[in-house]
């Protein structure tokens, strides 16, 4: 007998095709059919009438690599349909992890109060860590330039020795073999801004050599975005391999028509050189970042007793006055301090929400001071005290959104409402931007069909990822779905109260077994490493 089979629905496969009438019938964690099937019998059967059926969502820019450890049930991601999560993104991870210290400081989304144990030292240890104790959620992995690059050179600004070169592509190389699907860089981070295009050429070909992709978070997405899109191309044209260009709208104080030549540079790689290149972004004008990165690189930089002295000492702050009164860093040329609000701080949940020069008022300070007391407050995690700022104009996030080689990802975490994970939000796509993008350009403004939005967030960035036999259903795909209620479609977060579940998402199934059943969650963890295999 047949294990599941979701009876009825209109079934939007994924690949772009219009929707059709049609059972799933899934047998053995796969799709065996998408048809009319009466004179079959499921163990389990679904009656899916009136609803949407389609495959699982591919979050293809996360930042879950440890939040997926700290609660299993992988709660924010399930909610809204998320299957399969590419982890590792902007050159931040937890592994390979030479110096733990450092590997977590260089980890989005950590955190010491969720205890973890931090027990790994090479990629394919981390994955096992990962993995074997099971997880709602599948997850590719890719390899984090940050980690491999302080595993050898710990918090060094210097090029590379040959030697160094060499240890660096062993670690790469390891964890490729371990079952990373690519290699990541974020060049407007420490240490990735440290890197130059020829050390990220060797270390991408070794990626090359297994099948893997390229991602990256160029140096540069303003004065200098034309640059930095020609220092991705050119990696990926040298080591010969597949590029993800990450949340890819310009800055807003970026030159006028840069963004139309940026995507005429990389249409031209795609039509004119053979490249294969993707882009993607998260679907809000708000954009998520860490408070340390409003600080010079220098002071959050090194083993994390350090950073905590530094942070805590008076000369640190005052050095650090003319960096924002003279603001070049990236974030400060968005504006002043009231243009930041604080998203996540475990040592001030009473100041979420407030903008930076508030926070000063709450705090009696400086608004300088206040952004160090802030960070200093967390202590070990002072990473991870999270802002939402400006990222995009709607006109130019609308222009990225519509290119057809524009996946849609939350560039957020795993986190829940309840838990060891909610005392921290990344930003209000780790609860919803999978129904938010439906409810928004599909219902509201009617900018797309749904077979194309569900493309946006299935098969396209399966395809960007490598990832065969996901993404769509059809017959011999992994059996990975998601059934919508469209009447009850709903992203229920704002920009203030992030921590909300979606509604509409009616069942979702990961891998052949029901992981949600409606507002219930089941107890099986049938995630897998998803990769090229």
């Amino acid at each position: 007998m047949i294990d599941l089979i979701i009876r009825g629905g209109k079934v939007v496969d994924g690949t772009g095709n219009p929707a059709q009438l049609a059972d799933v019938v899934i047998n053995n964690g796969a799709v065996v059919s998408v048809a009319s099937t009466s004179d079959l019998k499921g163990i389990t059967e679904w009656d899916a009438a009136g609803k949407i059926v389609c495959p699982g969502f591919i979050d293809i820019h996360s930042h879950a690599d440890f939040s997926l450890m700290a609660d299993r049930r992988n709660e924010s991601a399930i909610r809204q349909g998320i299957t399969t999560l590419v982890t590792g993104n902007c050159g931040h991870g937890p592994a390979p992890a030479t110096d733990p210290d450092l590997a977590k400081r260089n980890t989005a989304g950590f955190s010491e109060s969720w205890n973890v144990d931090f027990s790994w030292g090479s990629f394919g240890e981390y994955l096992n860590a990962l993995i074997s104790p099971g997880l709602s959620t599948n997850v590719s992995p890719l390899v984090p330039h940050g980690s491999v690059r302080l595993s050898v050179m710990g918090q060094s600004t210097a090029e590379p020795t040959h030697n160094q070169l060499e240890q660096m592509k062993s670690l790469l190389d390891e964890a490729m073999q371990a079952g990373a699907i690519g290699f990541s860089t974020g060049l407007e981070y420490s240490p990735g801004m440290y890197a130059d295009e020829d050390e990220l050429v060797a270390l991408a070909s070794v990626a090359a050599k297994h099948g893997g992709i390229y991602a990256s978070h160029i140096r540069n997405r303003g004065e200098m975005f034309e640059s930095a899109v020609e220092e991705a191309l050119n990696v990926c044209r040298k080591a010969g391999l597949p590029g993800q260009l990450s949340h890819f709208a310009p800055r807003p104080y970026a030159r006028k028509g840069t963004f139309d030549l940026v995507l005429e540079m990389v249409e031209d790689a795609r039509e004119k050189e053979g490249l294969t290149v993707g882009i993607d972004t998260f679907p809000d004008t708000w954009g998520p970042g860490m408070v340390v990165a409003l600080l010079p690189p220098w002071v959050y930089e090194g083993d994390r007793k350090e950073v905590l002295k530094r942070l805590e000492s008076p000369k640190t702050l005052e050095k650090c006055m003319n960096h924002f009164s003279d603001p070049t860093n990236y974030l400060l040329r968005l504006g002043g301090l009231e243009k930041f609000y604080l998203s996540s701080s475990i040592a001030h949940p009473e100041l979420v929400g407030l903008n930076f020069i508030e926070i000063a008022d709450v705090l009696d300070c400086e608004p300088v001071e206040g952004v160090f007391k802030v960070v200093l407050d967390d202590g070990d995690d002072f990473y991870n005290v999270m802002l939402r700022h400006i990222f995009a104009t709607q006109t130019e996030l609308d222009q990225l959104i519509q290119d057809p080689f524009c996946s849609i990802e939350s560039d957020g975490v795993i986190t829940a409402i309840d838990g060891p994970l909610s005392n921290f939000t990344m930003n209000r796509s780790s609860y919803g931007y999978t129904i938010r993008f439906i409810e928004e350009y599909v219902i509201g403004t009617s900018m797309f069909q749904l077979e194309e939005a569900i493309r946006k967030m299935t098969s396209l960035p399966a395809t960007c990822a490598g990832l065969v036999n996901r993404g769509h259903l059809t017959e011999g795909a992994a059996a990975d779905v998601v059934i919508l209620d469209m009447h009850r479609l709903k992203d229920n977060t704002t920009d203030h109260h992030p921590q909300a579940y979606p509604s509409g998402v009616d069942a979702v199934i990961v891998n052949g077994q029901i992981v949600l059943d409606g507002d219930n969650r089941t107890e099986v963890r049938p995630g897998q490493l998803a990769n090229s295999e």
